[in-house]
């Protein structure tokens, strides 16, 4: 990717219901490079539903997906353009971080620079790892790949507020090659680091301007 040549995903006019329950009503999606955008939503808002709807995960009533000027679908295609961590743990339970880093092509001493905690274990089988370990090393891999766009889902739960903080910094320097999306309940974190925020509310997306719109949709008291 050519990090000096901003590049565009937009998702649109996603229509998601199961049965008459009516998930996302046209919600929509957009993520630049140099940019991150901090999406927030009440348990059960769809969320989740529509980062997998996105990634071709879910199928949809209506969705339409466009990187830069190229129309894009299902979940092989999005996979190239957007790494997706969603709130379930993806790295295998039995192979060694070192193994699972020579995998995704990744610079294991470079994670270590960022996490010097993580020098210890690179022979560490994944299911020997506390769940804010796997975590850590699943976001540095997910904003780290050569994708030019990510979504994190719920990154900062489990973690403490020192990796928190790390986490925050890094997403800070990757934005600079990629695009990011963000949806964390720490909201006080998430609106540290975003430069947009989109609130999903009664499956329709909102452009958040400042915390008094947060206030006024009733996402967050005064």
């Amino acid at each position: 990717m050519e990090h000096n040549i901003k590049k565009t995903l937009l998702a649109d006019s996603i229509r998601l219901s199961f049965g008459t329950f009516n998930v996302l009503n046209g919600a929509w999606l957009r993520s630049e490079t140099g940019k991150v955008t901090g999406v927030l939503g009440r348990n059960g808002s769809g969320k989740s539903c529509m980062f997998r709807a996105i990634m071709g995960e879910l199928r949809t009533q209506e969705l339409f997906v466009r990187y830069d000027d190229k129309v894009v679908t299902g979940s092989d295609e999005m996979g190239k353009y957007v790494k997706y961590l969603a709130q379930k743990p993806f790295l295998p339970p039995k192979l060694t971080l070192k193994k699972i880093f020579e995998y995704f092509g990744a610079d294991y001493e470079a994670f270590t620079d960022d996490f010097p905690k993580f020098a210890q274990y690179p022979d560490t089988p994944v299911r020997e790892l506390s769940g804010g370990e796997v975590r850590i090393a699943e976001i540095w891999l997910c904003l780290c790949s050569d994708a030019p766009f990510c979504i994190l889902d719920e990154p900062f739960s489990y973690l403490s507020p020192v990796a928190i903080e790390v986490i925050q910094k890094l997403i800070g320097r990757q934005k600079e090659k990629m695009g990011i999306v963000v949806s964390d309940h720490n909201y006080e974190a998430l609106l540290e680091i975003a430069d947009e925020v989109l609130l999903l509310s009664d499956g329709y997306v909102h452009l958040i301007k400042d915390r008094s719109d947060l206030v006024r949709y009733g996402y967050c008291r005064a």
